[in-house]
């Protein structure tokens, strides 16, 4: 087995976007070479590893988060000591998304399946979990067990109709009476410039990210809502199904159907967030200085304002954001504008003393809310300091042509933000010994709870 990358690896940009502190430092963090997820971010990112590895680790994540927010929502407790709850992550790859899912349920209670045999291999032997492999026709996809949930995200994005109907067919026959079947598709809104769907309501490309499946098998498709329901309504006539357009990393349309009839979705809130990233922040002389960038590709209008609280406390409203066309980048296969944010407030009196709580929200557009930022005011310094450190890294790398004494220069201020993150992490971690820490952990454990805020 060759690896991409390591979990003992020291990876400074990883640890200031914390995957892999935290939570994530539970996580096996092996990715084997032939992973075609990380392959695709590597060839999107022009095969900046930093960039691919943050995308890569960031993305399951965020995958995991939404699927776990329906399976809490369907089942309640997934891993108590008398659960029989069984879970299926079908065309799981080699692991993106079930190395966070093992993290909330037992391996013994997950299956991953896939047609390469050597991504269902390395979840089996890294990750502890059931390997089941498939076929590229559905009917000699050989599996015993049934499920109470199967998760599907990115396979129905690449059927052709005969095959998408085919493994609907197959899948929905290995789900347990009171199960979820989630799966993505590509919305019509994602359709490239100049295309549009056919009366059939789908349309399929023969084109795709992958290297190794024959375009036939495994291309490129886009479909409707009604296109879906009628699948499901020959497949599955008793079936109630909900869909959440763009509800999968704010991309695809993401589907959630149940086996008894008129279920009801009230109490699932799956609410679309921003793409965000804080760049920065500071705290000179009393002061909060902090900038980054917001871009919703699901409502597609500027944001509304940035609200920055402080202990709960609304401290500053901005409405000043500033077009990024650089953004769109990092979203190739669709048009998304960035809009830049900056400020520069006066700290309460003894705010880092006691490093108080921080909260950025952003109202988008259609007025919606979301955090962009929950934390303190020392780990918003300290992930901002990683990022410097990083940065000034990767520019020391590049000015082997510079003057000896402009080199010197860079390596003393790195240096200085070496010793910046030694007494950051040293205050941070007396804090989290403190009474203070522990009452703020609660609040975010509720605010968690109903649903106020999504930061882990």
């Amino acid at each position: 087995m060759t690896l991409a990358f390591r979990t003992e690896e020291d990876h400074p940009l990883l640890t200031a976007f914390e995957l892999s502190t935290g939570r994530c430092a539970r996580m096996n963090r092996n990715v084997d070479v032939e992973d075609e997820m990380l392959l695709q971010y590597l060839n999107l990112g022009g095969q900046n590893r930093d960039q691919a590895l943050v995308q890569y680790f960031d993305s399951g994540r965020r995958l995991w988060r939404t699927m776990s927010a329906v399976l809490r929502w369907r089942f309640g407790d997934l891993d108590g000591p008398r659960s029989t709850f069984q879970l299926l992550d079908f065309a799981s790859g080699y692991g993106r998304v079930t190395r966070h899912a093992v993290l909330d349920i037992s391996p013994k209670r997950i299956w991953v399946a896939d047609i390469y045999a050597g991504g269902v291999r390395f979840q089996q032997e890294q990750l502890g979990v059931h390997g089941l492999v498939s076929h590229a026709d559905p009917a000699r996809f050989e599996c015993a067990e049934t499920f109470d949930a199967i998760l599907v995200s990115s396979l129905f994005t690449h059927l052709p109709e005969a095959t998408f109907r085919s493994w609907l067919r197959r899948l929905w026959r290995l789900l347990r009476p009171g199960g979820v079947l989630v799966f993505s598709v590509h919305g019509e809104d994602l359709l490239p410039p100049g295309r549009t769907l056919p009366a059939s309501g789908m349309l399929f490309d023969l084109t795709s990210e992958s290297g190794s499946l024959p375009g036939e098998q495994y291309g490129t498709s886009w479909v409707d809502e009604p296109f879906v329901r009628r699948m499901l309504r020959d497949l599955a006539p008793d079936a109630s199904a909900h869909r959440i357009p763009r509800g999968l990393l704010n991309f695809q349309d993401l589907w959630i159907v149940m086996p008894e009839p008129a279920g009801d979705f009230s109490g699932l809130s799956l609410q679309p967030e921003p793409d965000s990233f804080v760049e920065h922040c500071s705290a000179p002389a009393g002061a909060l200085r902090m900038a980054g960038w917001v871009a919703d590709r699901v409502h597609r209008l500027p944001p509304r304002e940035l609200r920055v609280l402080i202990d709960g406390k609304v401290r500053l409203v901005d409405r000043d954001f500033q077009l990024r066309p650089e953004v769109g980048a990092l979203f190739p296969y669709e048009q998304a504008a960035g809009h830049g944010w900056r400020f520069e407030l006066e700290l309460p009196a003894e705010a880092l003393e006691r490093d108080a709580a921080l909260e950025l929200q952003i109202v988008d557009g259609a007025g919606g809310t979301s955090t962009l930022y929950a934390g303190t005011l020392l780990a918003a310094l300290l992930r901002s300091a990683r990022l410097d450190l990083h940065a000034m890294g990767l520019r020391l790398r590049d000015q082997a042509a510079e003057s000896a004494a402009e080199l010197a220069a860079e390596r003393g201020r790195i240096e200085g933000l070496h010793g910046v993150i030694r007494e950051l992490e040293a205050r941070i971690a007396a804090m989290r010994s403190s009474r203070f820490w522990k009452l703020r952990n609660a609040w975010f454990g509720v605010k968690r709870a109903l649903g106020l805020t999504r930061e882990e």
